[in-house]
């Protein structure tokens, strides 16, 4: 049934998501994977967005099936201790990307429904200002990541 549910996701989708923009440039999500788990508490996911239009762009939330809840979160060191916290939203400057990798921004998957097994898909809505809401398929990979 996996393999089934990943031949369909391949079919319709490709390695990016695209919102078109002004002429034809538009907003792509890109690379978007997350580890395998082996419990049900948490996850991250991680991608790369990229701002190919004329404008300011907003990413303002996300969602999943998946999980109870889902965030965007920061990684970050502060006075040598590791803190993790929510982001409310984060801009995308014209002409720029944004990485979601581990360290740093992430989507932080609380409470999933079953553990994340290499070889699962599943579906993030990322939620933009400007280009409304992105369906993004996310594959999971071994303890790794995703090879580029």
């Amino acid at each position: 049934m996996r393999y089934l549910l990943l031949a369909c996701a391949l079919l319709f989708t490709s390695p990016s998501v695209y919102a078109h923009g002004e002429e034809g440039h538009g907003l792509s999500i890109e690379k978007a994977w997350a580890r395998k788990t082996s419990r049900t508490v948490s996850a991250a996911v991680y991608l790369i967005i990229r701002n190919d239009t004329h404008n300011l762009e907003y990413l303002r939330g996300v969602s999943t099936d998946i999980a109870d809840n889902a965030m965007i979160h920061q990684s970050r060191e502060v006075d040598g201790i590791m803190r993790m916290d929510h982001m409310s939203e984060l801009p995308i400057a014209p002409g720029e990307s944004l990485a979601f990798e581990p360290g740093g921004y992430h989507i932080m998957l609380m409470g999933l429904n079953k553990p994340l097994e290499q070889g699962d898909v599943f579906t993030v809505t990322l939620d933009f200002e400007n280009a409304g809401q992105k369906p993004v398929i996310v594959e999971v990979t071994g303890l790794m990541g995703l090879q580029q």
